[in-house]
């Protein structure tokens, strides 16, 4: 593939990926399963470019393929708040997207589709919320592959093997503990994205249990002081 047999889109595709995978320090590649597309979503004329490169050079997916949301709303197209030159740009990247095979699903939760990865699958997935259902929710492994890298996953069916896809790189380093909130306070939707952000911001990149926000903390792992999250 590198070496151009498949085609050019192909072998730019997988260069692409020989390079992430360098600098991820990942020793081979694997094999996924889909892939969730964010590059669709029109920021400017280089995303354009980069997808007609790939379609020009014969792109296809290779591997189920979905969409995420677009700039444009197809069913209310009037409504979007865009110059006349950007919506054209920008219903030509969707179409571009759809011409490599893609699946015309313009979500950003596709595991809400019928179809969706199962426990232990490796996918590609972009969309920050995706990625953290799929791989917490549903136990599928990806990484966060954002525009361009997506679709070069799609393309060559193929992913560096670092990150969220290894085991060490799944292992928890930290519990939080969530007590003395009300059960009044819980019930607000608010409470759980200021939760998030207090985790977040204790945490960065640090993976947590599946048994955060218990009420017992694990002896094994430590505590992220103060992640012990109490109400004020």
């Amino acid at each position: 593939m590198l070496a151009g047999d498949r085609g050019g889109a192909p072998a730019m595709a997988m260069r692409i990926i020989a390079a992430m995978a360098d600098v991820s320090g990942a020793a081979h590649l694997l094999d996924v399963t889909s892939a969730h597309i964010d590059g669709c979503l029109y920021h400017g004329p280089a995303g354009l470019d980069f997808a007609r490169r790939l379609t020009d050079a014969g792109g296809r997916v290779a591997v189920p393929t979905t969409l995420n949301v677009s700039s444009l709303d197809l069913l209310h197209p009037d409504l979007v708040h865009l110059d006349e030159r950007t919506r054209e740009d920008a219903r030509a990247l969707m179409e571009t997207y759809v011409a490599m095979g893609c699946r015309s699903t313009w979500t950003c939760a596709p595991y809400q589709l019928p179809t969706r990865p199962s426990l232990g699958e490796h996918i590609a997935w972009a969309e920050s919320n995706a990625i953290v259902f799929a791989n917490s929710v549903l136990g599928a492994r990806t990484d966060r592959y954002g525009d361009f890298i997506d679709i070069c996953c799609a393309i060559t069916g193929r992913a560096p093997a670092a990150g969220l896809h290894l085991d060490e790189g799944r292992a928890a380093r930290a519990i939080f503990r969530l007590e003395g909130v009300s059960d009044r306070l819980l019930s607000d939707p608010i409470a759980h994205a200021a939760v998030g952000a207090v985790v977040g911001r204790a945490t960065g990149t640090t993976v947590l249990s599946s048994r955060s926000a218990l009420s017992q903390c694990s002896t094994s792992l430590p505590c992220v002081n103060p992640s012990c999250v109490k109400s004020s």
